[in-house]
């Protein structure tokens, strides 16, 4: 029988393109939602799948954070965010210090394993729940990282997304778009990396005016 997403919606934290698509943003992120449908619609996308925020909700429960979040969140002001620096740095490097649950490293390896993705060179890239959605793009706020290889590489990239959600710059972003901290939750998405001949970000309407007739597209030879 082919594995169903929806008939295990609580037990499943990596989800394949197909599985996605019958989720939405709230759980695979904006990007893991978009390369989802793209697959579905026949775009050639790289082999990959995407672990959904409720991975993340259970890391942060797991490493006992849920409090110091919420005690961080309820503190930040809306801007001036440079005297809470060392707190936000605190807090990354106890996320990064933190572990995966254990039924979600092994759900996690198992499908790398079936997808060859182990010892490949992957992408391991942030997909908020509130990124390019209408509400906000997030373009550029969250990190990513390309070239990763093995298993404890991977995990160590996947808790550095989960922690540039506290980053002052995503803070920062989050207050100025009047975007409760608690509804930008990261899914991650790792997925087969590509020799890319040409790579960059086009945008369908200037970022800067918000003009709808001009656009703009930002690209280099290679990995950009």
């Amino acid at each position: 029988m082919p594995k169903s997403f929806m008939m295990q919606p609580l037990e499943k934290h990596f989800l394949t393109w197909e599985e996605a698509t019958q989720t939405d943003a709230t759980l695979v992120g904006g990007k893991g939602w978009n390369l989802s449908r793209l697959a579905k619609y026949g775009f050639p996308i790289p082999v990959g799948g995407i672990l959904t925020t409720e991975a993340y909700r259970q890391f942060v429960i797991d490493n006992q954070l849920t409090e110091t979040i919420e005690s961080i969140s309820q503190t930040l002001p809306n801007d001036n965010l440079d005297e809470y620096d060392n707190t936000l740095t605190r807090l990354r490097k106890q996320i990064r210090s933190g572990s995966l649950p254990q039924s979600v490293l092994a759900e996690l390896v198992r499908e790398l394993n079936e997808m060859g993705l182990i010892n490949k060179a992957v992408a391991v890239r942030s997909s908020a729940s509130a990124e390019d959605s209408c509400q906000a793009s997030f373009a550029g706020i969250h990190d990513s990282y390309l070239n990763v290889i093995g298993w404890e590489n991977i995990l160590e990239a996947i808790k550095a997304c989960y922690a540039s959600l506290w980053t002052p710059r995503a803070v920062a972003y989050r207050r100025r778009l009047i975007i409760a901290d608690s509804d930008v939750l990261p899914a991650v998405v790792i997925m087969e990396m590509v020799e890319a001949q040409s790579a960059g970000v086009a945008f369908t309407c200037e970022p800067q005016t918000g003009r709808p007739d001009l656009f703009v597209i930002h690209a280099n030879f290679g990995q950009n």
